[in-house]
């Protein structure tokens, strides 16, 4: 309840204790004045300041919400000591209950509290009756001017009690529109500030699971490292423009595979990328490996699609490299209370970048560690034990060729397959039902001319001509 809420609440509770004062004194207004008359007046004014006082010392203590519930006990006693002064009056008493009644529930006072509260009433309508007002007359029918004043004033409270009910909606609705404002910046900054850190790492301060101050904690995970060959040369010979264009469709391309397969995006190093599995989310050592080896399967496949695509562009083929390893490191946050970074340190981030800087163009090359997790799963050849920097004893390594599929080849989704000349690269998952019939006829044609191709050219690799294809030259005979 703001203050400008409770100014107008007070008002109407003045409002009501003066028109219950004034109804009690159009009650006696035939009588001799006498000094009980004047009661209902006097715990009108002390209730009234009782009130202001109470609602500032109970939110203080606990909230507003119990200020509330006491007041509506407050405003009971004082409809009860009204009700006593007109010796309850049968018009005048049923619109009083009539008013507390409607009070109660649009407050949404408690069933304890409202039961307190009528507890109350009676007891102050009997004290009073004992002490001030007498017995007689009781549920009398009372004059026609003290019945036309009842209902006026009854009209008098329901007509503000509309305006305050409107009043409380139309606030009602201007704070949820705030609300509503507020939360919308306050999604779109998050969104944006989400961009500048892992998706899971986000996910997990959203939701309350971490805190962002610095600790680490050490797992077992797997990191993958890759980058771009041959890139620092390009750099050299592309316009800013054009060198923007090609890392940041790189990058996009590589993050969506990524995030398909839940990896922790650490940092872009330039034209590298380090990812890890395992934190803050987790499904297992092994299959934290084979969702990485799976991974850099599918980023390899997308390779082939954007060279073919920066080919038609002009812009010179690009290979990347990978390397990954399983082993046990560090992964938290580290800096200071200014500055922090989700990142992982350790033994097997180190040897991630060596390999992919050991490894050839397109090569996957993978750590024994990794390779003992995902060997049931991907096919894998063994590579000579090779002495990388930073490590002091050779490590033996494997190369990624691809996924057992355990399938047969007729239905297999993907074809990669690239020889001198030729180059195939089908992905049926991509390929419309109305289209089968034409790649079809594409690859008859190409087959046809390979043949075609095979039956014209010998051995040597020379193409052998038709009589048709001879061209005869007819030289004149000189004359003797």
């Amino acid at each position: 309840m703001s203050l400008g809420r409770f100014f107008v609440e007070s008002l109407y509770r003045f409002t009501a204790y003066f028109i219950l004062c004034l109804g009690v004194l159009l009650y006696y207004f035939a009588v001799p004045f006498e000094i009980e008359h004047a009661i209902v007046p006097i715990y009108a004014i002390v209730a009234f300041l009782v009130s202001i006082r109470l609602y500032y010392t109970i939110k203080k203590k606990f909230n507003k919400y119990y200020a509330t519930q006491v007041l509506f006990i407050l405003d009971a006693i004082v409809a009860g000591v009204a009700l006593s002064a007109v010796h309850c009056s049968i018009e005048f008493s049923a619109l009083i209950v009539l008013s507390l009644s409607y009070l109660k529930y649009a407050s949404k006072i408690l069933f304890t509290v409202s039961s307190l509260a009528f507890v109350a009433g009676i007891l102050v309508i009997y004290l009073n009756a004992i002490f001030f007002f007498g017995f007689e007359n009781y549920f009398a029918v009372g004059e026609l001017k003290f019945v036309v004043y009842s209902f006026v004033c009854f009209m008098l409270c329901a007509a503000l009690s509309v305006f305050l009910l409107k009043k409380r909606i139309t606030d009602l609705e201007t704070t949820k529109t705030y609300y509503q404002e507020q939360m919308n910046r306050y999604v779109q900054f998050s969104n944006q500030l989400s961009l500048y850190a892992p998706r899971q790492l986000w996910q997990a301060i959203m939701s309350g699971e971490t805190q962002a101050k610095i600790e680490y904690k050490r797992k077992k995970m797997t990191v993958f490292f890759s980058d771009i060959q041959g890139f620092t040369e390009l750099a050299e010979k592309l316009i800013p423009d054009d060198l923007a264009f090609v890392l940041n469709d790189y990058l996009s391309h590589m993050t969506e595979i990524a995030k398909k397969h839940e990896a922790t995006l650490d940092k872009f190093i330039g034209d590298g990328i380090l990812m890890f599995f395992g934190d803050p989310y987790s499904h297992g050592t092994d299959e934290d490996a084979k969702r990485c080896v799976a991974m850099a399967i599918s980023m390899r496949q997308q390779m082939h699609i954007l060279r073919e695509r920066w080919k038609k562009m002009g812009f010179p083929e690009l290979h990347i490299r990978m390397g990954i390893s399983t082993g046990y490191c560090h992964v938290g946050n580290y800096g200071s209370d200014y500055r922090m970074s989700y990142t992982l340190i350790g033994h097997d981030v180190n040897l991630a970048a060596r390999l992919q800087a050991a490894a050839n163009v397109d090569e996957i090359l993978i750590a024994d560690s990794t390779y003992q997790r995902i060997n049931n799963d991907f096919i894998c050849l063994p590579k000579k034990k090779l002495s990388l920097k930073g490590v002091r004893e050779p490590i033996q390594t494997w190369q990624v060729i691809g996924r057992y599929t355990g399938l047969e080849s007729d239905i297999q989704q993907w074809f990669d397959y690239e020889y001198k000349g030729f180059h195939l690269l089908l992905n049926l998952k991509e390929v419309q039902h109305f289209e089968y019939e034409r790649l079809v006829k594409i690859l008859e044609k190409t087959i046809q001319r390979l043949k075609l191709q095979q039956s014209i050219t010998t051995e040597d690799g020379v193409a052998k001509l038709g009589l048709e294809d001879e061209v005869i030259e007819i030289t004149p005979k000189k004359e003797s």
